[in-house]
């Protein structure tokens, strides 16, 4: 079997699988109702599928939908990911929350202080208060 082409998308949800088939239906320019009788099911069974509601949908009428509305199903085996692909990503997404952390909150130098805003002073050290004991 040939490899998936570089612009074929991985599919992980089921709702996404609806949306390639309105997709392909809308392009091709076919009514839900014409799609459905090709398909030999109901126009409700095709408006649910499309918005990712159809919790009953068989495998084979889900292909079949894909098929008609101009998609090839491809499958791939899965590999686990290797340690320097997981430590990439780790690196890759602790940069993207530094960059998000960053881009939120200004440095504590250069934020204006207001009047009403509390000082950044510590508060003087008082000694807590001890509680009787009952006896």
């Amino acid at each position: 079997m040939p490899d998936a082409p570089s612009e074929a998308d991985r599919l992980l949800k089921p709702f996404e699988v609806g949306l390639r088939v309105a997709q392909g239906r809308r392009r091709a320019k076919i009514s839900q109702t014409t799609f459905a009788q090709k398909l030999g099911v109901s126009r409700k069974t095709i408006s649910d599928l499309e918005r990712g509601a159809a919790e009953h949908v068989s495998l084979k009428t889900a292909m079949a939908a894909l098929s008609l509305a101009g998609f090839v199903l491809y499958s791939a085996q899965r590999r686990p990911p290797t340690m320097d692909e997981i430590m990439a990503q780790r690196a890759a997404d602790r940069t993207r929350a530094d960059e998000l952390l960053n881009a939120r909150a200004p440095p504590l130098a250069s934020r204006p202080s207001s009047p009403t805003s509390p000082s950044l002073s510590p508060a003087p050290s008082a000694r807590p208060r001890r509680r009787k004991r009952k006896s």
